[in-house]
Parts: structure tokens; sequence; C-alpha cells
């Protein structure tokens, strides 16, 4: 089981991502189900950050949220283009 971490800026972003996929393996343990997703609110020196865990086929993924999304980023809607 691979624990993967991306787009972290920040090593405040690193350590919440850290701390939310030690709770995620906790919760589901080696390879849980596949294409779930969970958001966990990690507070790191006062500073809380919302983190996204997504359950891959051998791996969970953590992102950090803490910042603006891209429209084509979001789940569940296509990217149009431009209107």
């Amino acid at each position: 089981m691979k624990l993967i971490i991306r787009d972290t800026k920040s090593p405040l972003a690193r350590r919440a991502c850290r701390a939310a996929l030690a709770e995620h393996h906790d919760k589901f343990g080696n390879y849980g189900l596949q294409k779930v997703h969970t958001e966990y609110r990690v507070e790191v020196d006062g500073m809380i950050i919302t983190v996204e865990v997504v359950n891959r086929y051998a791996s969970y993924v953590a992102t950090a949220r803490n910042g603006f999304r891209r429209l084509r980023n979001l789940p569940g809607q296509a990217f149009m283009g431009a209107l």
C-alpha cells in the first residue's frame, strides 16, 4: 500500500496530509474500497486544513485543499470550456 501526498506547497500542508493519511489508514486498513473520497479537517499549528483522501487500486492519495480549485478538477462536473 502506497501513501501518496499531492499538491503540497507548504510544510503545514504536508504535515496535515500525513496526519490525514494515518487516520485514513487506521479507518480503512490496507486496500479499502476503490474510488472512495473522504475529507478530513486537520489542525496543524493552530490552522485547520482540509485534506481529501482518495482510495486507489494500490494506494491512498492525499491532497490538501487550502486554495482555489480549477473548474475541471471539481468532482462530478464536466469541463465545458469557454461559454
